[in-house]
C-alpha cells in the first residue's frame, strides 16, 4: 500500500510542476501566484502547500526536472559520441536548445537567487555537479586523445559551461535566435577553436 501512496504523491507533485511550467510560458514568474497554479493544476491551493512551501520551491522543482532531462540528453548525445570535439559541439547545441524551447528560463536564471534559496529538498546543486562531471569526462577524453589543449580540466569545464549558458541566456533574452542561426554557429566554432589543438 505504501508504494502506491508514494506513486500517487509523486504523480500529484508532477502535475503541480507541469502546471507551473505551463504558466511560465504565459506569465512572468513574479506575477504567478499559488492561486494561478491551483487553477491550472486542478488542485486546491491548500493541497499544493502539502507538496511545496511556496512558489520558490516550485521553481526549483521545475529546474530540477529540466536538469534531469538535460542530463539524459548529454549522456545520449554527448557522452556516447566517439569524437570528443563533436561531443562538446553537441553539448553547446543542447544548451541553446534548452533556452530556445524555454524562453522564460533566461529571465528566471538572471533574477532568481538560486544560491540563496536551497531548501533541504533541493537537488539542484547535486544535479549541476553531475552535469559538470559529464562535461569534464568528455574534456579529459579529448585531452587523452590529443584533440583538446593541455590545460586544467576543471577550468576548461567551467569555461564551457559558463560561456555556453551565458551566451544562450543573452540570445534568448535579447532576441529569438534560430538554433541553426549563423550567430550560434559562429559562437560554437569559436569555443571549439579555442580548446582544440589543431587550432593552436
Amino acid at each position: 500500500m505504501r508504494p502506491r501512496l508514494e506513486q500517487e504523491r509523486e504523480y500529484r507533485r508532477e502535475m503541480i510542476i507541469n502546471a507551473t511550467e505551463r504558466l511560465l510560458k504565459e506569465k512572468d514568474f513574479e506575477s504567478i501566484t499559488m492561486e494561478d497554479i491551483a487553477g491550472v493544476s486542478d488542485f486546491c491551493k491548500a493541497s499544493i502547500y502539502q507538496y511545496f512551501k511556496n512558489k520558490e520551491e516550485l521553481i526549483l522543482a521545475v529546474f530540477a526536472r529540466i536538469m534531469d532531462a538535460e542530463y539524459a540528453l548529454i549522456e545520449e548525445k554527448c557522452s556516447s559520441q566517439t569524437d570528443p570535439v563533436q561531443a562538446i559541439r553537441n553539448y553547446i547545441c543542447l544548451e541553446f536548445e534548452f533556452f530556445y524551447q524555454r524562453p522564460w528560463s533566461a529571465k528566471i536564471i538572471l533574477n532568481f537567487p538560486f544560491r540563496d534559496f536551497h531548501p533541504e529538498n533541493s537537488s539542484l546543486p547535486l544535479k549541476y555537479a553531475q552535469k559538470k562531471k559529464l562535461i569534464a569526462a568528455i574534456i579529459q577524453r579529448g585531452q587523452r586523445e590529443g584533440k583538446f589543449i593541455t590545460a586544467d580540466t576543471q577550468a576548461l569545464t567551467n569555461m564551457i559551461l559558463t560561456i555556453s549558458k551565458g551566451f544562450a541566456t543573452y540570445l534568448s533574452a535579447v532576441f529569438t535566435a534560430d538554433i541553426k542561426s549563423p550567430e550560434i554557429e559562429m559562437f560554437i566554432s569559436m569555443i571549439i577553436k579555442g580548446i582544440t589543438k589543431e587550432a593552436q
